[in-house]
């Protein structure tokens, strides 16, 4: 609930690194390179499928409102990449898009009609965006 692109496995470690602890002490763990070389491509392929699946189940049908949650929900998931591959914790997603510089899926998603031909564009569109963010 309130995660677009789900809770990451390692959600609780993020808090643990991130926030004030109230009494006593706790770790400050640092994001580990493992995670760092693991996570990236794990969110990249989740994003890539979320675009495929919002390709041939909504576009074609001028699903507007799927494709735009799909977009949303992809766009998360890529930024989660971005964050990993920097070694960046994230306890939510609410600037998370800002964080990753993905911020022109805005643009993207914003006043589009229920026009199949239109979609597809919207989703090649942010394909290319998420791919650059690999980078």
């Amino acid at each position: 609930m309130f995660h677009l692109a789900g809770i990451p496995s390692y959600l609780l470690v993020a808090e643990l690194a991130l926030n004030q602890v109230l009494r006593g002490q706790l770790p400050r763990p640092r994001f580990p390179r493992a995670l760092r070389d693991a996570a990236p491509p794990i969110w990249r392929d989740k994003a890539e499928l979320t675009l495929r699946y919002a390709r041939s189940a909504y576009a074609a049908r001028g699903q507007v409102a799927e494709v735009a949650g799909a977009l949303a929900t992809a766009g998360m998931q890529a930024a989660h990449a971005v964050l990993a591959a920097r070694g960046e914790w994230v306890t939510n997603e609410k600037r998370l898009l800002h964080r990753a510089g993905l911020r022109e899926l805005d643009e993207i998603i914003a006043g589009r009609r229920p026009e199949p031909e239109t979609l597809d564009r919207m989703l090649s569109h942010a394909q290319e965006l998420l791919l650059r963010s690999a980078d």
